[in-house]
């Protein structure tokens, strides 16, 4: 494995920290959280949307679909942002 280089510390960090050991700054990997609740929002107006199209005796098909969106919504984010690792630190001045 290879490791990744501290933005703030030029410190070599181990690729799975949670935490830089030279300037303790975390460090987030992935989609960032705001993904999941866009997902979660799209998929919940889409499903409303399939719902308010089918007749009554379908509209287990807007759970389908608003499942199957959250879903993909997921599973896109985890491949689009699957090389993201941002440094977060806090620099406090006096």
């Amino acid at each position: 494995m290879n490791d990744l280089l501290c933005p703030h510390c030029r410190n070599n960090v181990p690729r799975g920290a949670t935490v830089c050991s030279g300037c303790q700054a975390e460090i987030e990997y992935g989609a960032p959280p705001i993904v999941f609740l866009i997902s979660l929002v799209v998929s919940f107006a889409m499903g409303m949307e399939t719902s308010r199209i089918v007749p009554e005796s379908l509209s287990f098909l807007s759970w389908v679909v608003g499942v199957g969106i959250f879903v993909a919504g997921l599973v896109g984010a985890a491949r689009i942002f699957r090389n993201r690792v941002i440094f977060k630190r806090i620099y406090r001045t006096k």
